[in-house]
């Protein structure tokens, strides 16, 4: 039998054969063994963490799975800040402020109602359990309250960044309460508690406003108002 040459057959020795269509084929290199980190045969090491490794140049860059509990901690943390900035400080307020806060947390607002809990709890003479659980219960239920209350007017926004926005809102009471540990005269008591109920209410109108119709924003409004000046009253009364 004659044997056909390899060159006639269209074949190249020692690779695929030709496409019939054509078409030129791409081949992608594969990379050099010595380009693999010198950890990549541990079992320890995750295979996040060694694809982070293999493809970063400089300092590595983490994701939400494998990054340090600090990185998480100082992400955070920065994100409350921002997030209580753009909140309870109205000098400098627009659009801006409030499609940042659609970047909501609830570590903020469950860390000023527990703050503020706290405080009232530890400055009452007797049943510091019942006030902790009277005051952190009320806030609670009352932002999920005033969340659906807003949603069944009509409200566009989210469950979630209604709370989160609520709960911000409440710092300036945690600052006047803070303040009211250490005053003794009612007159500045309740000039204190008046200033930073006024604070709480001006920074929750226009994100509460913003989010229902024309028509029903006092609806609205007037409820968020009534939650606050409970608090206040709660601030004045703790003796």
């Amino acid at each position: 039998m004659e044997s056909v040459p390899l060159e006639t057959a269209g074949i190249v020795a020692g690779g695929p054969p030709p496409d019939p269509t054509g078409k030129a084929e791409t081949v992608v290199p594969l990379l050099p063994v010595s380009s693999a980190p010198s950890n990549a045969g541990d079992p320890s090491t995750p295979t996040s963490a060694i694809v982070t490794m293999a493809t970063s140049e400089g300092p590595p860059v983490y994701n939400t799975l494998n990054e340090p509990v600090m990185v998480t901690l100082k992400r955070d943390v920065w994100r409350v800040i921002h997030n209580l900035r753009n909140v309870v400080l109205p000098i400098g307020r627009g659009e801006g402020a409030h499609s940042s806060i659609r970047d909501w947390d609830l570590w903020g607002p469950f860390f000023f109602i527990i703050f503020l809990a706290f405080i009232l709890s530890s400055s009452a003479s007797e049943n510091k359990s019942k006030v902790f659980a009277v005051v952190f219960g009320v806030l609670s239920s009352g932002a999920v309250i005033l969340t659906l209350n807003v949603l069944l007017l009509g409200g566009r926004i989210i469950f979630f960044q209604s709370l989160s926005v609520l709960g911000y809102c409440l710092f300036p009471l945690d600052v006047g309460a803070l303040v009211c540990l250490f005053i003794y005269s009612k007159w500045i008591r309740f000039a204190v508690v008046i200033v930073t109920l006024l604070w709480s209410s001006s920074a929750a109108y226009p994100f509460v406003s913003g989010a229902v119709p024309e028509a029903r924003k006092f609806l609205a409004v007037y409820p968020v108002f009534l939650l606050y000046i409970s608090v206040a009253f709660l601030v004045l009364a703790n003796d």
